[in-house]
């Protein structure tokens, strides 16, 4: 599994958690309950416009309740992105951390805020660097002129804040190749969530292999296992150019942690080099306790494809896992061995019942890709014809084309 859907949003709560906690935890106070004009939002009765007004009070905890509840609004609040942006130099900590916060929950629509956001990477209070890093991201800034600075923050003494500039950097992809050196040194980093986002970037900017592929593969030995996840996920990412990270990868299909282990089965098949030394390993891994895991082996070996054919017994065997995912992609594994699995057909047939319409699809897709070897499936594509699946239906149909063209035609197959 790769870190940049689940993971990513679990880094995004937790920056804004921490940078919080880092202006002192304390509790904002409620906006004043002020009358409110109906023809704009409202939260707790108050509306964008008077929440405006608010960022301008003498009052510091007034202003700061003001962008905290703007935060609230979301993008509806884009009418107060000049103001959030004049309040990123508030002489208040707490108001410039809020301003921030609502800046990046606005999105897009306050893009306008970019050069003072950046400047606020400088921002002497931790909180607020963090806040300005994320905040970045999420309006979709530029990324000319933010790679330089958020490769600074690398080197930040807080910890935190080398987080959010390697998460940062992670979401720029491509456009962050200059980083890589940085990002590299940053796999040495004391903090395991600063190594785990460097490595999850390492896997996206696009860096020369040669000096990506043996820091991400010394990463899989990593005392973290998020670590170890994200360098095995950010191997595959880079695809064939990580071939000389087969050996260390077979070996992390051993690891105590099965996020780990999935990730490298499916590094294995995206890189899909050296099958004598991957397969044999993935076929272990068809038996592993972890589902998941057997799902990712399962789809790695149908990658590898006929170099892979030693497997076909094992994955006869998982078309009989309990999870319908497994035997999805061992299906269609052995329907890329083509008519060398034949001896599966008869396993594969009888999927077409299977209660799974995944299943009965990639059932039906590899039966026609052993073309006439799979002939005694015939009557059970017919009948699959009928599956309520419609895409079950199709591929029946293609199959029953591939296989036997005559029967295909008296059975109506479009």
């Amino acid at each position: 599994m790769t870190p940049d859907s689940a993971a990513s949003r679990r880094f995004f709560l937790k920056a804004s958690a921490s940078a919080a906690a880092g202006l002192g935890g304390l509790t904002l106070p409620g906006a004043p309950l002020l009358r409110a004009d109906e023809q704009e939002p409202l939260i707790e009765g108050t509306t964008i416009g008077q929440l405006i007004a608010q960022l301008k009070d003498d009052n510091p905890n007034v202003r700061r309740a003001a962008a905290s509840m703007l935060d609230r609004f979301g993008p509806a609040e884009k009418a107060a992105v000049p103001a959030l942006t004049d309040a990123l130099k508030d002489k208040e900590a707490h108001v410039r951390y809020a301003a921030a916060k609502a800046l990046g929950r606005i999105g897009p629509e306050a893009k306008a805020s970019q050069a003072v956001l950046t400047e606020a990477l400088k921002d002497h209070h931790a909180g607020v660097r963090v806040a300005a890093a994320t905040a970045l991201i999420r309006i979709g800034a530029d990324a000319k002129g933010l790679v330089s600075p958020l490769t600074e923050g690398l080197k930040d003494k807080d910890e935190r804040v080398r987080e959010a500039a390697a998460w940062s950097l992670s979401r720029l992809g491509p456009d962050a190749k200059s980083a890589a050196g940085a990002l590299v040194e940053a796999l040495k980093d004391d903090s395991g969530a600063v190594r785990q986002w460097a490595a999850a970037a390492l896997g996206k900017v696009g860096a020369p292999v040669q000096a990506v592929v043996p820091a991400l593969a010394d990463a899989l030995k990593d005392d973290d296992e998020r670590v170890r996840e994200s360098a095995a996920a950010s191997l595959g990412r880079i695809g064939a150019g990580a071939k000389t990270a087969v050996a260390v990868l077979v070996q992390a299909l051993k690891d105590h942690h099965g996020a780990v282990r999935s990730s490298a089965a499916t590094a294995l098949g995206k890189i899909a080099g050296d099958p004598q030394t991957a397969a044999p390993a993935l076929v272990e891994a068809l038996k592993d306790k972890d589902e998941r895991v057997r799902e990712c082996a399962a789809w790695a070996l149908m990658e590898l494809g006929t170099a892979a054919k030693t497997a076909i017994p094992a994955l006869g065997e998982a078309l009989k896992d309990t999870h319908g995912a497994v035997r999805q992609w061992s299906a269609a594994a052995l329907g890329r061995m083509g008519a060398e699995a034949k001896g599966e057909a008869p396993a594969l047939t009888d999927l077409l019942k299977d209660r799974d319409e995944r299943v009965r699809h990639s059932a039906a897709w590899a039966l026609g890709e052993m073309g006439a070897a799979a002939k005694p499936a015939v009557p059970s594509l017919i009948e699959a014809l009928k599956d309520e699946d419609k895409d079950v239906q199709f591929r029946a149909a293609e199959a029953l084309k591939k296989i036997d063209p005559e029967a295909a035609r008296k059975a109506g197959a479009p």
